[in-house]
């Protein structure tokens, strides 16, 4: 049985890594720390890098690859109320549109999308059905991207009214949005009112999409690395909840 693997919005204008101090580049940017947590110092060894590495040398007997990505005209009248309420970003053919990792693997499926509904105007369900009809099996989607509590929650939702039999997984660890709290509120959400399941390790995650391997080993991290903390520590609480 093969899975499928949907990206969402992982482009720059959304999560590229930002220097100390340097301004968001649109409203819909997730923000320093939350670009950090994904992309890490380097998205060659960062989380995401890390884990499209493994995901990229993955059969297409074993595992479908989906990248959905916001793709807009300026020009054209339906998405004027789009950029109207969020602003420009995402404009097609502009670096703010890129994808953070590369994305030219002929195995890998991209899909324009151009409101905050995946499947209006775009190929998405004719792929899904393809792949639902090669799988004796139920299908099996990992969701990964941002935003959680908007394109992530709607995409699960869609997936989950669409494909009703289908086992649907999102990894919080390669999730985020701008706000930490909206964050997990979203993620009780896509648990307890889509019927999705929300995996916290990235292990765990590569097993449900039918890998074999329990970790992504982060090259930039020495194996012996320890953390020493000291009791006068005051974390805000939504770090404390991550620790």
């Amino acid at each position: 049985m093969s899975a499928v693997l949907i990206t969402q919005c992982l482009q720059n204008d959304f999560v590229k890594p930002l220097a100390s101090g340097e301004p968001l580049p649109n409203q819909l940017h997730v923000g320093h720390e939350e670009s950090k947590r994904l992309i890490g110092e380097d998205i060659d060894t960062g989380p995401i890098g890390r884990f499209m590495d493994w995901a990229n040398a993955q059969p297409s007997n074993q595992l479908n690859t989906i990248h959905i990505r916001d793709w807009h005209n300026p020009d054209c009248p339906d998405q004027a109320s789009h950029l109207a309420q969020f602003k420009p970003h995402c404009i097609q053919n502009t670096k703010g549109a890129d994808f953070i990792f590369s994305a030219s693997s002929s195995e890998s499926t991209i899909i324009n999308s151009t409101t905050l509904n995946d499947f209006e105007g775009t190929e998405l369900k004719a792929t899904l059905d393809e792949f639902d009809k090669a799988n004796t099996d139920r299908l099996r989607i990992g969701i990964i991207g941002v935003w959680t509590e908007a394109k992530v929650l709607f995409l699960a939702y869609e997936l989950a009214t669409r494909y009703p039999k289908a086992e649907i997984a999102i990894c919080s660890a390669l999730t985020a949005s701008s706000s930490r709290s909206q964050h997990f509120l979203a993620l009780q959400q896509l648990e307890r009112l889509v019927g999705a399941t929300v995996v916290n390790s990235i292990g765990e995650f590569i097993r449900f999409l039918g890998g074999t391997g329990t970790t992504i080993t982060n090259k930039s991290i020495d194996t012996s690395l320890t953390i020493k903390t000291s009791g006068e520590m005051n974390l805000d609480p939504e770090y404390e909840f991550l620790i």
